[in-house]
């Protein structure tokens, strides 16, 4: 089977965090009365959402939560439990294509689809993270010095950092409805509507997760130089290819789809509602307590 690629339009999103839609028979959405959670089932129809780590998933999990429900096959908790009591070697939501085709039979979803970035921008957000989020890297560790390493552990352990680090492709499966995060996330809503058979729901995605301003006592930004992206080019060989990045180009080359004015109006005008402090609030508690 091919890959199908599907573009999303402007910025919005940013990273981390969920997974497969599924559903107890006895539940359905109150907006649409689809059936709830990620594998999203709509009717006989089954999606399976694939996430990339540091690729929107925080958002797009938020997104789901907010339009279908609680999000099934997905942990939050899964680092905080002892490595002798996790059932798995990373997150569910973070399963790789092999792992999932040993737990899904072929063809068991009936839509397939992720998120994907520029291998660089990617590479730079996971070393933040572990650094600032995790602190599974010290601080003292150079990004040059911290590549080294992980090109050798990769193939070692590739399940390293929750697969926080794994190449895209061993996680998106053949055939996956693509959308880039350097055209924005909010084109995936006209994609859903599709699936769903609803245009009703959240218009725009919120922003959450994303990593706070840099204060001064912070480590200057990032700039790669030759010699990292050589390295990563080197890496992630695979990402580049199958997604259509260039080292030297910062834009995939799928082209962004043209959004009807309709949904830009929509997407807009749930974007300012979006910055209001008192759904900002609301998010918070969400994203804390699944509410």
């Amino acid at each position: 089977m091919g890959q199908t690629t599907f573009s999303t339009r402007d910025t919005g999103g940013s990273e981390s965090v969920s997974l497969l839609m599924y559903q107890d028979l006895s539940l359905r959405c109150s907006i649409c009365g689809c059936k709830i959670m990620p594998i999203i089932r709509t009717g006989p129809s089954l999606t399976f959402y694939a996430h990339v780590p540091k690729c929107g998933g925080s958002s797009m999990a938020q997104y789901l939560t907010e339009r279908i429900g609680p999000l099934a096959y997905h942990n939050p908790y899964f680092l905080s439990l002892k490595p002798e009591r996790r059932w798995s070697k990373s997150s569910p939501q973070h399963i790789d294509v092999t792992s999932l085709h040993r737990l899904f039979p072929k063809d068991f979803f009936d839509h397939t689809f992720t998120f994907v970035r520029h291998p660089v921008g990617r590479i730079i957000s996971a070393y933040h993270f572990q650094v600032e989020v995790e602190r599974s890297v010290s601080e003292a560790v150079s990004f040059i010095d911290w590549l080294d390493e992980i090109e050798d552990r990769l193939v070692e352990t590739p399940f390293i950092f929750d697969n926080h680090i794994r190449p895209m492709t061993d996680i998106v499966p053949e055939g996956a409805q693509v959308f880039y995060m350097e055209h924005g996330m909010d084109a995936v809503i006209p994609w859903l509507d599709e699936v769903v058979g609803e245009k009703t729901g959240p218009r725009a995605l919120p922003r959450v997760n994303e990593r706070k301003k840099p204060s001064k006592k912070d480590a200057a930004p990032i700039v790669p130089d030759d010699a990292i992206l050589d390295r990563i080019a080197r890496i992630y060989a695979a990402d580049f290819e199958r997604f259509g990045y260039s080292i030297a180009e910062k834009m995939p080359a799928a082209p962004a789809p043209d959004l009807p004015e309709d949904v830009i109006a929509a997407r807009d005008a749930a974007q300012k509602a979006h910055g209001k402090p008192g759904r900002q609030f609301k998010r918070k508690v969400q994203a804390l307590f699944g509410k």
